[in-house]
Order: structure tokens, then sequence, then C-alpha cells
């Protein structure tokens, strides 16, 4: 679980800055803040789904990390923030999730031991 967390948490962070790149990311960030105001049940469905979801992400953001750090100019940066964030919102959609409920997921992980203890059970698995 120690290696999990700041896997989620980084690629949280990662979400969020692309989340600010574009307009249509900028009105999923105004959802998540709502989101974080209330909690969701997490049930094994969901969170089987969330560890879909989570891989499908870091890949992603593995995928266009060095990319963007090696990117020549803020515009460069940007363009590569959007096209990941495209992605990483199609592979949440795909594995059944939206990304609200996703956000909601790593907060709630964040938040709550037990929860941290069944998402590592459902990885290790």
């Amino acid at each position: 679980m120690k290696k999990l967390l700041p896997t989620l948490i980084a690629t949280a962070i990662f979400a969020t800055t692309a989340a600010t790149a574009a307009p249509m990311a900028q009105q999923a960030a105004q959802g998540q803040a709502m989101q974080q105001q209330k909690q969701i049940e997490i049930t094994d469905t969901l969170l089987e789904k969330f560890v879909v979801a989570m891989s499908n992400v870091q890949q992603i953001s593995q995928k266009y990390s060095e990319q963007f750090q090696n990117a020549q100019d803020a515009e460069a940066a940007q363009e590569i923030q959007q096209k990941a964030q495209k992605e990483m919102i199609s592979a949440v959609n795909d594995a059944g999730l939206s990304p609200d409920e996703y956000n909601a997921v790593i907060q709630q992980v964040q938040q709550d031991p037990e929860l941290q203890q069944r998402l590592q059970e459902m990885t290790s698995e």
C-alpha cells in the first residue's frame, strides 16, 4: 500500500494539473469540488472498476510524463496535458466510472485506512 497511495496521489495530481488545461476539464474540476463535499458508497464492484481505471490512468500518465517534462514550451506542455487528460477521462469512462466517481474514490481511499486495506487486497490478488 505504501507504493499504491503515492501512485494514486501522483496520478491524481497529474490529472488535476491536466484538468486546468482545457475548459471541458475545468468543468470536471468544478464537478470534482462538488463531489468532494459528499462521499459515495464504495462497493466491491465500484472498487473493481476503480482498480481497472487506476491501472489505465497510470499507464497513460507514464506514457505522457516524459513528453510533458521534455516539452519545448508552455504551449507544447499544455497540448500534452490536454491529450493525456482526454485519454485519462476515456480510460475512466471505459472502466465504467465517471471522472467524479474516480476522484471521489481517490479522496476516500486517502482518508480511510479500512478502504486502503480493501483496495490493497484487491490489487494484490
